[in-house]
């Protein structure tokens, strides 16, 4: 029974080579179609998401600014200052934080040799190389001696690196910054980071601590501070404290955003999760509509060959063969071709994917996987559309008369 059915098969799939070529290459397309477009679809969303991360992990950026509304007996337009002192000490007021630090950030000359360039100075404290990703390649970040003593010391990013010490090694090297000497202590590992607040992205600024910062250019205020949430914290209730502190103890409306606006990585990673999801949703349509095509395709050509077996089905009902039998012969060869397209499809999409120059993607789109949960998705919309391409033929088949069948 299963060599016959193999057989037949076989003879109606070699009868006819071009249309058992163009029923399968539709089938085959379809399915490259929705594996490739979800592997690189959740690809993309995980580099997306792992250089969004490149800034930071739970990570938030406050800035104070300027009121807009009048409160507590102060007019408005007054400026919000912060301290490096009062930075530090929000941890004693404001439960949920993890780590915090000032930032304070000016442009100025750099020189090395004949090598000048105008970048960003940052300075910062001892924690930014944890809230911020700053690990260092070479060398180490700042320190606590570095702070304490104010040392003209300064880690820079990877780029900036290359740029100023060509093929030199940095670390220990000699920068001027706005002729000022300062020593190379380190050298930022290569991360990518879509964007920045502020100035240069951290591949290419200058970071030294921020004592010495002070110390040079007179800053007594800062320019922003940052914190990270602790494991578990509502980042949003978090929030809410912290404006709410500080409105208290700076003197401004708890509703004047403008006066302390607060950038929240967590939202904006739930906002880029949303939209993946329906990025993917989308290509995932469009791969399914594509397949479903290769389905209609098929059973296009199954009625065909219903048509020209209309005799051969006569025959086998005269001499005793039941309906259901003829129904199931055809509906199997239906469902065959959608399962031997979906076998090459597959195995297209796998190759596609190994022959990908994984190390110049991997920054921009990751590394597309074929994902199991995608595997097995696209093996049940083929089984759907195999059954529903399968059903039509297979019942007209079944009720064909076998009287004129035979006179046919």
């Amino acid at each position: 029974m299963i060599a016959t059915f193999f057989r037949n098969l076989f003879r109606d799939l070699v009868r006819q080579p071009m249309r058992t070529i163009l029923t399968l290459s539709g089938v085959m397309w379809g399915t490259f179609a929705v594996v490739l477009l979800l592997a690189f679809g959740n690809s993309v969303q995980k580099q997306s998401m792992k250089n969004m991360r490149g800034m930071g992990d739970r990570l938030v950026v406050v800035w104070p600014g300027r009121t807009t509304m009048a409160h507590g007996g102060f007019t408005k337009g007054r400026p919000i200052r912060l301290t490096t002192e009062q930075v530090y000490g929000l941890t004693d007021h404001v439960k949920g934080i993890a780590q915090i630090g000032p930032e304070f950030r000016q442009g100025r000359r750099l020189r090395h040799g004949r090598e000048e360039f105008n970048i960003t100075v940052r300075g910062v404290g001892t924690e930014y190389t944890d809230l911020r990703n700053t690990i260092a390649q070479n060398g180490r970040f700042i320190n606590k001696i570095d702070l304490e003593r104010r040392r003209r010391v300064c880690f820079i990013g990877d780029t900036l690196a290359k740029d100023l010490f060509k093929q030199d090694e940095p670390v220990g090297g000699r920068i001027m910054v706005e002729g000022v000497p300062f020593t190379v202590v380190g050298v930022m590992k290569k991360k990518i980071q879509p964007s920045n607040y502020g100035g240069n992205r951290d591949t290419q600024t200058l970071f030294m601590p921020w004592t010495t910062f002070t110390a040079l250019y007179g800053s007594k205020y800062v320019n922003n501070f940052i914190y990270s949430t602790a494991p578990g914290v509502d980042s949003a209730a978090l929030e809410r404290s912290l404006r709410s502190y500080l409105s208290r103890k700076m003197g401004f409306s708890p509703k004047d955003t403008d006066a302390l606006f607060i950038w929240n990585q967590a939202e904006m990673l739930e906002q880029v999760n949303v939209f993946f999801l329906a990025f993917n949703i989308f290509l995932g349509m469009i791969g399914s509509f594509t397949l479903l095509v290769g389905g209609v395709g098929v059973a296009s050509i199954m009625m065909v060959v219903v048509e020209e077996r209309t005799r051969e089905i006569g025959v086998k009902l005269a001499v005793g063969a039941k309906r259901r039998q003829i129904l199931f012969q055809f509906f199997s060869e239906s469902l065959m071709i959608i399962i031997m397209g979906g076998i090459l499809g597959f195995a297209a999409s796998a190759f596609l994917i190994g022959v990908l120059p994984a190390e110049k993607i991997r920054d921009y789109v990751g590394v597309p996987q074929i994902n199991p949960l995608v595997g097995i998705a696209t093996v049940l919309i083929l089984l759907v559309i195999g059954t529903i391409a399968g059903i039509a033929p297979a019942r007209k088949a079944a009720s064909t008369n076998p009287i004129e069948a035979l006179r046919s």
